[in-house]
């Protein structure tokens, strides 16, 4: 099962792969192999590397900083931990083993988020083309960041829409992000006018993250110059 995250770039975070297998099953004679790989505007990895074998209970961490590894664009790329079970034959529907990235701030704060699969997932999703981040805050003092992973070989376009909690509506244009890529950027630019529609919100309400493919949103919060205290991913809309 291949999952996914952001491939932050190194000049602005210190990531660090955890791998864990104990909730993959109860099974103590499980054993799984497991590949990191980078992508960076196409469906060819520009980096490899072999973790290895990994047995039921074991847990491991990689820090990217220690491996010989390109530098991804200035929004970063996507990481795919590449999870193999070795020991029984595939199943109709494959089990989600969960890993996760620690990506410490050079300048302090940082992120600690789960990889997701995109595919292979057993969950129905009701709308490929609609997920949803339940909370978001833009103000003079706090600003919401925004990563979307597009893990697909074609373009993907995205559009923001931003709700208040009296119901007003910001729309964004849509925008494409490359085969393979991240995009990166804080919600005020994409949506000049949000802080304007959440003023009397206290700043704060919902985003809607329109795809023409299904993506990958993350979303965290920064303090006026201050480093980004945590991110996480956002909500599909599931049947």
């Amino acid at each position: 099962m291949p999952s996914f995250g952001w491939w932050a770039h190194p000049r602005d975070y210190a990531l660090t792969v955890v791998l864990s297998t104990h909730h993959a099953t109860v099974d103590p004679e499980a054993e799984f192999h497991v590949t990191l790989r980078g992508y960076s505007g196409g469906s060819d990895p520009v980096w490899q590397h072999e973790v290895g074998y990994l047995d039921h209970g074991a847990e491991k961490a990689v820090l990217l900083d220690e491996l010989d590894l390109p530098e991804p664009p200035d929004a970063g790329g996507v990481l795919e931990v590449h999870t193999i079970r070795l020991d029984s034959e595939p199943r109709n529907v494959i089990g989600f083993v969960g890993m996760w990235i620690d990506a410490r701030g050079r300048d302090g704060g940082g992120y600690l988020i789960p990889t997701i699969p995109i595919r292979g997932a057993s969950k129905v999703v009701k709308r490929d083309d609609l997920q949803v981040i339940p909370g978001i805050m833009s103000s003079r003092e706090i600003e919401t960041e925004l990563v979307v992973l597009n893990v697909v070989e074609n373009p993907v376009e995205v559009r923001l829409v931003a709700s208040s909690a009296g119901g007003l509506v910001a729309e964004g244009d849509w925008f494409t992000i490359d085969p393979w890529a991240a995009w990166h950027g804080k919600l005020s630019n994409e949506l000049p006018r949000v802080r304007q529609l959440l003023a009397q919100d206290g700043g704060i309400g919902s985003l809607a993250v329109y795809s023409s493919h299904r993506v990958l949103p993350y979303f965290g919060f920064r303090r006026a110059g201050q480093p980004l205290v945590s991110m996480d991913h956002s909500a599909p809309i599931f049947a």
